[in-house]
């Protein structure tokens, strides 16, 4: 049986606005702050679809990153975000 398209129509690619909250527990105020250091660059020419906030609350970062770009901009920074976290992490556990 063979199907013919008579007619598409193309959908504006209007992405849903989606948020993720990552809290990171460390075991020293030291480590917290030099992971914090870290990733000050990655808050700098952030795309305007994104928003990111990194704070301290107590011993644990906190990460709140917000999409208006869809789901899969939002895990591929939360992603990157992860990788450079865990990249300050080895360096400063072999300082």
């Amino acid at each position: 049986m063979r199907y013919q398209i008579v007619r598409t129509q193309s959908l504006p690619p209007e992405a849903p606005e989606v948020s993720i909250r990552v809290e990171l527990r460390l075991f020293k105020k030291s480590e917290l702050d030099a992971v914090m250091k870290a990733l000050i660059p990655d808050n700098i020419n952030f795309p305007k679809a994104l928003s990111m906030k990194i704070f301290p609350k107590g011993n644990i970062l906190v990460l709140e990153v917000l999409s208006k770009a869809g789901i899969n901009t939002l895990l591929n920074t939360v992603d990157e975000v992860l990788e450079h976290i865990s990249v300050a992490k080895k360096v400063i556990d072999n300082a």
